[in-house]
């Protein structure tokens, strides 16, 4: 394998910069930059020196010996000023070594590939990379740390388990208590497991929202002041604000941190019966498609008007508001009062929404989609078996080795090069 290195704290100006080496020449060009080697895991101070023997920089050089390091590999790591130009200078006396630019998470695969970590400790770590929110970032920690691998193992050994009962009513057909041990023992232990299975499908699907990011999308009828309520939810000027209906004529979209949770909100087109403009009617064909697909609605109304029909929602994802309570007391008692010029209502609303977001998604140890279809596909499997517990005891068996082979490609145990591909493309250089 040959070896790679990068910068692990990204680009540009920064007080320091570290740089990760890793591969079987990893001990060799460390020697050829700074001498002498420090001690294994201990950080030490060098100079680095150039080819010709001119020092490049100076900085903390640490050493880590293969298979007891990050990579499971030689593995280098120099911690020195992070200029441009000691970048460009460090990249080309590395590649004049011989040495390879690391590709997009390359050093975490080679973790993964020399038992460092599991895929979906990798999967887990991706996430973290990527989380903005608190709530991510503490569903990322735990897969990172390993939490989905245990679940993944225990469903392992249980299936592994009622397996070697399957096989014994194989190899002794004739043995008439066999029957009864499958039904007395195997039979229960698989209907847990795809209990089990089921409840992490369904939290899987709610960690997935998580992990993604919500959806929310406010809706009512022209001039409600949808625009003033994402400009007042986002606390500056995004969406502009007339009295002139059908201002809005596209999906004005942002992003916030909503109770932990990453919501992308939208702001759309006024909804009105009929319209001779074709922009607006467009605008608004775009705004009932974006409320069909959101995960949350705010259904706003003004006050004084009929309320926003919210009927071709389910209500568990509408919040119903009154708006404008400024201008007018009139207004549903089943709906908030809120003005969002004014600030009347705004505290309750916001407790309201975050309520309605906390609902919307909570963490899950699957919540990718690779790892649901993996979930699920076990779980039909299961199903095969138990609806037909009477079958020949070598198609049930097949079966539970199916759900077997299905958790090895979730955790990483058995996977295919197109999968590792897709997962580490996402990941960033250095890491």
């Amino acid at each position: 394998m040959s070896t790679i290195f990068a910068c692990s704290t990204g680009s540009g100006r920064t007080a320091i910069a570290i740089w990760r080496i890793s591969g079987p020449e990893a001990r060799t060009v460390l020697g050829k930059l700074v001498g002498e080697i420090p001690s294994a895991r201990y950080a030490a101070y060098r100079q680095l020196r150039d080819p010709g023997g001119g020092v490049l920089d100076d900085g903390i050089v640490l050493w880590f010996p293969g298979p007891n390091s990050a990579t499971g590999e030689d593995l280098a790591e120099l911690q020195i000023h992070g200029s441009q130009a000691v970048a460009s200078r460090l990249t080309a006396i590395l590649s004049g070594m011989g040495l390879k630019p690391a590709e997009p998470g390359e050093f975490t695969l080679r973790a993964l590939r020399n038992g460092r970590m599991g895929l979906l400790e990798a999967e887990g770590l991706g996430d973290l990379l990527d989380a903005e929110t608190e709530e991510q970032r503490q569903q990322a920690l735990e897969g990172y740390q390993g939490s989905g691998r245990a679940l993944a193992e225990e469903w392992r050994d249980g299936l592994t388990s009622a397996l070697g009962l399957l096989e014994a009513g194989v190899d002794f057909p004739d043995e008439e208590d066999i029957p009864e041990e499958i039904s007395a023992r195997a039979l229960p232990v698989l209907q847990d497991i795809r209990d089990s299975l089921d409840a992490a499908i369904r939290e899987g699907d709610s960690g997935r929202r998580l992990r993604e990011g919500l959806s929310l999308a406010i809706v009512g009828p022209p001039n409600a002041g949808k625009s003033t309520l994402l400009n007042r939810l986002l606390g500056e000027e995004r969406a502009i604000v007339s009295e002139i209906p059908g201002t809005t004529r596209d999906v004005v979209s942002a992003r916030l941190d909503i109770a932990g949770r990453l919501v992308e909100v939208l702001d759309t087109a006024g909804l009105r019966e009929s319209t001779d403009d074709p922009i607006e009617r467009a605008g608004m064909e775009r705004s009932r498609a974006a409320a069909a697909e959101a995960d949350l609605v705010i259904a706003v109304t003004p006050a004084g008007a009929p309320e926003t029909d919210s009927g071709e929602w389910p209500v568990a994802k509408v919040l119903k508001i009154t708006s404008k309570s400024d201008l007018s007391s009139v207004g549903s008692e089943e709906t908030l009062r809120l003005s969002a010029k004014t600030g009347e209502g705004w505290d309750a609303f916001l407790a309201e929404l975050a309520e309605k977001v906390r609902g919307a998604a909570s963490p899950s140890l699957f919540p990718h989609e690779r790892q649901l279809a993996l979930l699920r596909a076990g779980r039909s499997a299961l199903d095969q078996v138990l609806d037909d517990p009477a079958r020949d005891p070598e198609l049930l068996a097949e079966d539970v080795r199916s759900v077997i082979r299905l958790l090895d490609q979730i955790t990483g145990r058995v996977t295919t090069e197109d999968v590792l591909g897709a997962i580490f493309s996402r990941f960033c250089v250095g890491k």
